[in-house]
């Protein structure tokens, strides 16, 4: 994206489990004893280059893996969103409110584009923080998951937008490539995975702080 187009940025559209929220170790937890139950021990690392996937595709892509027979992973996806729900320490990564609100006041649009069920996210988040957002897409919301660009091309389409006039900041491998695919500029955060992940993207930054001065600077 060029000088001029960055300027002219119009929508930031972001992931949720590892961008807005830290909430990707006790997703693991929750896939972990998912898992468990069938007795299949998985590995953090192979979760986490899988995130953005839709949970059956997780689901999927993990049992195959692990051996664990086809006609239980619709069960593992409900045993993980229950664990889940049943044990979470949900918590906003630092200064995601300030720059939620620093982008409010500059009268951009904005999107949350996740995996997530929205049972969860509504569960788990604050209304007010929700309201935050002009479209908040979960899984239900697209056919084609990432990596496959239909989630950001959604909520780029129904923020009346182009996809030249958007960033997307993302965590993950699958996300970058969804939100490449689409057109958009991508900021990628080595929250979750280390940078040789995350080469894909336009960007990389280590931290929410660098985040917020990189948009400031960048952006404004």
């Amino acid at each position: 994206m060029s000088e001029d187009k960055i300027r002219k940025a119009k929508g930031f559209l972001f992931d949720f489990d590892g961008v807005l929220a830290d909430t990707m170790q006790d997703n693991f937890l929750a896939w972990e004893r998912a898992f468990r139950d069938f007795r299949a021990e998985i590995k953090k690392e192979d979760y986490f280059v899988l995130e953005g996937l839709k949970l059956i595709g997780i689901a999927k892509t993990l049992g195959r893996k692990y051996n664990v027979p086809e006609e239980y992973f619709m069960e593992i996806v409900k045993l993980k969103n229950k664990y889940y729900l049943e044990n979470h320490c949900f918590s906003f990564y630092p200064k995601i409110k300030e720059l939620i609100d620093f982008l409010k006041e500059k009268k951009k649009s904005l999107a949350i584009v996740s995996a997530s069920p929205k049972e969860r996210l509504e569960k788990t988040v604050s209304e007010d923080f929700l309201r935050k957002f002009d479209i908040v897409l979960s899984e239900n919301d697209y056919e084609k998951g990432k990596p496959e660009p239909e989630p950001y091309l959604t909520a780029i389409k129904r923020l009346n937008l182009k996809p030249e006039e958007c960033v997307v900041i993302e965590n993950a491998p699958l996300g970058i490539e969804s939100a490449k695919s689409a057109g958009a500029y991508c900021i990628a955060l080595t929250t979750t995975l280390s940078r040789e992940y995350l080469s894909k993207a336009d960007v990389i930054l280590n931290n929410h702080q660098e985040l917020f001065h990189y948009i400031r600077h960048e952006f404004f």
